[in-house]
């Protein structure tokens, strides 16, 4: 009997051992897969400028927008609604905003912590292309379900400690869509985005044409990969 139970023992460690050993290579597994489904590394990395032109959706309205940003270096969107404009601008250092429908009726610097939220918003190289010479850390979370289709939960945390849970398609290895938190008006409220409608640019990269967070719809119409962006639109004020 006594020899039972330690056979036994001996089983469920190496159950255990087994399960954890596929778990912490999984991870690994899952980033390599999605990478590997939205291009690959070497095309990522070869990714060194974007302009996006679309429109902004809510309640019925379109609001055409822009927005241009070289890796690593700064992002800016630019917008008009009834002949206003709003912009934002990010750099690694700083970040600027204006918005007249907020009260800002010219560029205004960030607080520090809403730079800190923006600013890996730089990385266009696909967050999880070598995400360890980033500075980030992943875990995988186990899976999930939603409408009848089964995604991996993978969290990111950034070198500048903003965390992001990703949805990845078991079968497509594709982002189905983000949660992370952030901070308005003071308080912290999460923010789940759906990205939808892939496309392969013809630089082979796979990315989506339209996300859905909280109800406001971006849509992007026009993709360009490094088309010559003049860095002097990031200066603020």
């Amino acid at each position: 009997m006594k020899s039972l139970f330690t056979k036994l023992s001996l089983l469920t460690l190496v159950i255990v051992l087994t399960a954890f050993n596929g778990f912490s290579q999984s991870v690994d597994d899952v980033i390599a897969k999605h990478v590997a489904a939205t291009g690959g590394e070497e095309k990522w990395k070869q990714v060194n400028s974007m302009k996006i032109e679309g429109y902004i959706e809510v309640q019925g309205i379109q609001i055409p927008f822009t927005q241009q940003t070289v890796h690593n270096t700064g992002m800016r969107i630019d917008a008009e609604f009834q002949g206003m404009q709003i912009i934002q601008i990010v750099t690694p250092t700083k970040s600027w905003s204006q918005n007249p429908f907020g009260g800002k009726t010219e560029l205004e610097p960030a607080s520090e912590d809403e730079h800190k939220q923006q600013v890996d918003e730089l990385d266009i190289q696909n967050e999880f292309v070598d995400w360890k010479a980033k500075g980030s850390s992943v875990e995988l979370l186990g899976k999930d379900e939603e409408d009848g289709n089964e995604y991996f939960k993978v969290r990111l945390t950034t070198k500048h400690q903003n965390q992001t849970v990703y949805y990845i398609d078991v079968k497509t290895y594709l982002i189905y869509k983000s949660v992370s938190t952030t901070k308005m008006q003071g308080q912290e409220m999460e923010v789940t985005t759906k990205l939808l409608d892939y496309k392969e640019l013809p630089i082979g990269v796979k990315v989506p044409h339209k996300t859905d967070q909280m109800g406001q719809v971006l849509v992007f119409e026009k993709i360009d990969v490094n088309s010559t962006i003049d860095t002097k639109i990031f200066a603020g004020k």
